[in-house]
């Protein structure tokens, strides 16, 4: 299965992609009572999510529950928080009425309770999971040769290869148990990562970023993939 590319220039990618973002929630909300959306950090995470601020329908919200993919293990006001990022861009004029940001408590001591309490709190099914791509072709907190890309259970802690180091992150189950996915992959050095789901010799192992192989990719390359 190969994924779906939408290609905007650099300078339109995080308002273009945005827009896409909010009209497939907008979508979603249309049919279904409330909406689970699945956020995600990274700089691609922060452009985009500093354009949909912006957005009147995203203002307009009303039945949008939010969860994240992964968080650092540091406090919430930390720079390194992707709660934190969520915060000072997506939601800087305020949570919309009706909805609710759901924040994984990563500075937690207990981090095997923090992973067990936060997979309750997700639903069976994630209407909308947004996710960076990292140059080695990580996504959440699922890096290359990671053990815990064969875990089962739904939310686990993870040591990651570059600080902070301890997180808390989804696994493939959930991703498996999305709708709807899309990767922001706004750089170019986030080309190596896209060729690498692309090219049928490499393994999840090699490249996390193949458990999407279905999702849509948003990206602001200026040559042709």
């Amino acid at each position: 299965m190969q994924p779906e590319i939408i290609q905007y220039s650099t300078s339109h990618w995080a308002n273009l992609s945005a827009r896409y973002v909010q009209a497939v929630l907008s979508e979603k909300s249309a049919i279904n009572d409330r909406c689970a959306v699945m956020l995600t950090g990274g700089r691609s995470a922060e452009r985009l999510m500093l354009s949909w601020a912006e957005l009147p329908d995203f203002a307009q919200l009303n039945n949008t529950d939010f969860f994240f993919g992964d968080e650092r293990c540091v406090p919430p006001e930390h720079e390194e928080s992707n709660f934190g990022l969520a915060m000072r861009t997506l939601f800087r004029f305020g949570i919309p009425t009706g909805c609710i940001v759901h924040r994984i408590k990563a500075e937690s001591t207990d981090k095997d309770l923090v992973a067990k309490l936060y997979a309750k709190l997700l639903p069976d099914r994630i209407d909308l999971m947004l996710l960076g791509v990292g140059e080695d072709g990580h996504i959440a907190s699922l890096f290359p040769g990671s053990s815990v890309l064969n875990e089962t259970h739904k939310v686990v802690p993870v040591i990651g290869p570059k600080p902070p180091a301890e997180r808390i992150t989804i696994t493939s189950t959930v991703i498996d148990q999305s709708e709807t996915i899309i990767v922001l992959a706004s750089g170019e050095g986030k080309l190596a990562s896209l060729k690498g789901v692309l090219c049928s010799s490499a393994s999840v192992d090699q490249c996390p970023a193949r458990l999407v192989q279905h999702a849509t990719w948003l990206i602001d390359f200026d040559r042709p993939v």
